[in-house]
């Protein structure tokens, strides 16, 4: 007895195949080797910068003191206190073991960066991060949380593929793979979900409506960079501002997907971040953001090391053939 002939022109099959073009079609490296690169090297420089602190910070009787640290803090993960309690048996004092953490977390950045021992540097650094989050938890803002996260995906997903010495050592293979696709996905829709509840949270206070959110910020003194009090003789300017944040973020998760609208949407998320940076300090913020932003969606993951997305309007998911021998061209989002 014949076996049924499937109809691959159903809508079903048509649903199939783009979803598995979309999550499983070989691609590059290149945009997880961006972000692996600007990830390690914004928390370098986060590193420098608060290194003359850090003994202050994390000492017995520093500014974040362990039962502090405790009642303040999570209540469950490592915290620096740990770690020297481990470190005390070998004869290692507090300050020893305090610099020894802060260079291990350095050493472990620079790995990531230049893509040695690729996923034991991401291991280590996230595990490192993870603790000096803990310990100062006060200190703690979106910069961190998202450092963390991604972090965490760089044990997981292939960031040493490519632009990496583990990749020059080993003499792997540099050919797409339907891993750093599903990789780069998840990712992806990671930060689509983020701004998308960012925005919507947003959009519950009446504050980022009648434009006074952006107005008040721009005037608080912890945050305060150039003298906007001119906005009060013109609202209509911070609440515009605060409509377009709103229409940004709640929209990234739609535009950010089809090529002609990232166009747009690209630019205008980098800017959104860029002016955080600059007219309210969070420098840190604002450059993790823009690296995970330009990484994620404006490097093409497509098998022609010229394409980049945000220049040639290829979109991350554009896939020049399907996996399976005979299949069409065909695009996903």
């Amino acid at each position: 007895m014949e076996a049924p002939i499937q109809d691959d022109s159903s809508p079903r099959a048509g649903v199939r195949r783009a979803l598995d073009v979309f999550l499983f079609a070989p691609a590059t490296a290149r945009p997880l080797a961006a972000l692996r690169i600007g990830l390690a090297s914004v928390l370098l420089v986060q590193a420098a910068v608060v290194q003359a602190e850090f003994l202050d910070w994390f000492s017995r009787d520093g500014l974040f003191q362990a039962d502090l640290a405790r009642a303040f803090g999570p209540f469950f993960g490592p915290r620096t206190g740990d770690l020297l309690a481990w470190l005390s048996p070998l004869g290692i004092g507090e300050a020893t073991g305090l610099r020894a953490i802060g260079a291990a977390y350095v050493v472990a950045l620079v790995m990531l960066g230049l893509g040695l021992f690729t996923r034991a540097a991401a291991a280590l650094a996230w595990f490192l991060h993870w603790t000096l989050m803990n310990s100062a938890a006060p200190l703690m803002y979106g910069v961190d949380s998202y450092a963390h996260i991604f972090l965490f995906y760089a044990i997981w997903v292939p960031v040493g593929r490519a632009a990496s010495l583990d990749a020059l050592i080993s003499g792997a293979s540099r050919a797409p793979t339907a891993g750093a696709r599903i990789g780069l996905r998840i990712m992806q829709i990671h930060l689509c979900i983020s701004y998308f509840a960012s925005g919507v949270e947003k959009a519950t206070y009446i504050d980022w409506w009648n434009g006074e959110l952006i107005f008040r910020a721009l005037s608080l003194p912890d945050y305060r960079r150039f003298d906007m009090s001119w906005l009060a003789h013109y609202p209509a300017i911070s609440q515009l501002a605060c409509w377009a944040t709103l229409a940004i973020e709640i929209g990234y998760c739609v535009f950010i997907w089809p090529r002609r609208t990232r166009r747009l949407w690209l630019p205008a998320i980098l800017s959104l971040h860029l002016g955080i940076a600059v007219f309210l300090g969070l420098h840190f913020f604002g450059a993790i953001m823009c690296v995970l932003n330009f990484a994620l969606f404006g490097i093409s993951p497509e098998p022609r090391p010229d394409q980049a997305a945000f220049f040639a309007g290829t979109a991350p998911g554009e896939s020049s053939t399907l996996t399976q021998p005979g299949m069409r061209r065909s695009k996903a989002l």
